[in-house]
């Protein structure tokens, strides 16, 4: 009920109502400017990230995309780690500096996306595995290599192996993925909804959404690998794991996982070459690729990824007895 004005009277007037033309032109223009606002938080946060940190290693350009990496000389081999995905070269840290003492030349790196790196059109583990060969030798890391790779980083090395046999003296696989296991359909069931995540966080960067969820601890986190950092080194990843890069990064190699892109391991790969195959399963399908006569399988004793943080003895272990048959092999031939 209202007075009307310039009268004495009472009369009820009727609200206006708003058509729903108008409620959903309202609606849209609210998600527009929140979306633009997104857009424009994230990229002064991008700025201000950029400004802000600055890398500890040394990179190099391939193809004109920045890639970092860290080799420390020692010995007569170099060994090469590639891990899972969503780390970084700090989940190596543990196992190169026992093997560093120990006078073994190591070699870490960060796949596209992944720390300072440059982002970048879609990778498969075989142009992953190119993208490495070239940082190897532009970096001045001499061959012959040893070659360890964790969960994904298994496809990389692989891939490696298949492409360039003679740059290889030895393998170390840690948790390995089958390429036999990933063309299942039971694998790509269990691997779907992750993946579709991942998708779904990589659109989120465009707009903030992705920073959102992540302190609501709704997105993908590998909690074992920001346990086993640093205070300076989680501060680092921390400012990287909600850009676009590094989603993008996550979410293409969990599509090459669940689109089976990979077609490496074949029987015999290694040929006479060593391999070390620190797993949980015995029977792993991934073993055929070397000689059973030069071939090791560990069955591990610890659950969690990614092992190179919980058990770094054991890889450190691997690598030695790789090492040592590679040296046999060498004086034989």
């Amino acid at each position: 009920m209202r007075l009307l004005s310039h009268s004495n009277g009472i009369h009820k007037v009727e609200k206006e109502k708003v058509s729903k033309r108008k409620f959903f032109k309202n609606c849209i223009i609210f998600v527009v400017g929140l979306l633009i606002f997104g857009f424009a938080i994230q990229m002064l946060t991008n700025i201000f990230d950029n400004a802000r940190l600055k890398s500890r290693f040394k990179y190099i350009r391939i193809d004109g995309n920045k890639m970092e990496y860290k080799f420390k000389a020692g010995g007569d081999y170099t060994v090469v780690f590639d891990g899972a995905i969503g780390t970084n070269m700090y989940e190596w840290d543990a196992v190169c500096t026992t093997l560093e003492e120990k006078k073994v030349s190591t070699f870490i790196y960060n796949r596209r996306g992944y720390g300072f790196n440059d982002g970048g059109e879609i990778r498969t583990p075989e142009e992953q595995a190119k993208d490495l060969r070239a940082l190897l030798k532009k970096s001045g890391a001499p061959e012959p290599y040893i070659l360890v790779g964790e969960e994904y980083g298994s496809l990389v090395t692989t891939n490696f192996v298949s492409l360039y046999p003679d740059s290889v003296a030895g393998v170390v696989l840690v948790n390995p993925i089958s390429e036999e296991k990933i063309k299942t359909n039971e694998f790509k069931e269990s691997i779907k909804s992750e993946y579709y995540r991942s998708e779904f966080e990589k659109i989120g960067t465009n707009f903030s959404l992705t920073s959102l969820l992540s302190k609501m601890g709704l997105t993908m986190e590998n909690n074992v690998f920001k346990e086993h950092l640093t205070e300076s080194e989680l501060s680092e990843f921390n400012s990287f794991k909600n850009n676009k890069k590094y989603k993008e990064a996550v979410s293409n190699e969990l599509k090459n996982l669940y689109k089976d892109v990979s077609n490496s391991q074949i029987d015999g790969l290694l040929c006479n070459k060593p391999l070390y195959l620190i797993t949980d399963n015995e029977e792993d399908p991934i073993k055929k690729i070397g000689n059973a006569t030069v071939t090791t399988v560990y069955k591990e004793q610890i659950d969690g990824s990614p092992f190179s943080l919980l058990d770094s003895n054991t890889i450190v272990s691997g690598v030695n007895s790789v090492l040592k048959d590679a040296k046999k092999l060498a004086k034989k031939s």
